[in-house]
């Protein structure tokens, strides 16, 4: 089982990786860009990163910790499921990137109900421009994780 997570987790990251070099267009796009078509393709996009991220997340807590939030507010429990250790487990990630996702998490949620005509670009480039950042470490976090994994293996 555990190499077979490891596994799932680089693809996760992989995919990942892929989702994140497709952002390069829209982080050289102005800050006062009002196009219809750059909106929706940062709003698309800022929600797969995070739910590509999310992905890995849920493999992580089904897979190994046995065990996923099932209340309303899931999405923020994972968060804080992942950023705690257990006996099984160190914490998967940190304060600092727990924080950064809740940025992206609170926009996902805010896409999902919100019409393409309500999202600003000078709200979305802020976060388009967070996107390098967070997927570094959060791939290195989670690496960290999958070198956890190997090592007890």
């Amino acid at each position: 089982m555990s190499s077979d997570l490891a596994n799932k987790l680089r693809l996760g990251l992989a995919e990942l990786a892929t989702v994140r070099e497709q952002f390069a267009s829209l982080v050289s796009l102005p800050a006062t860009s009002e196009g219809v078509i750059e909106r929706a393709a940062a709003s698309a996009m800022l929600h797969s990163f995070y739910t590509e991220i999310e992905k890995i997340l849920k493999l992580i807590a089904r897979e190994w910790d046995d065990q996923m939030p099932a209340s309303e507010a899931w999405h923020r429990e994972l968060l804080k499921q992942m950023s705690t250790a257990t006996a099984k487990r160190p914490a998967v990630l940190s304060p600092a990137l727990v924080e950064a996702l809740g940025e992206f998490l609170a926009f996902r949620h805010l896409f999902r109900g919100a019409s393409i005509v309500l999202m600003r670009w000078d709200k979305l480039s802020p976060l388009v421009a967070k996107v390098a950042a967070t997927y570094d470490r959060t791939e290195a976090e989670i690496t960290a994780f999958v070198h956890f994994i190997e090592a007890g293996s």
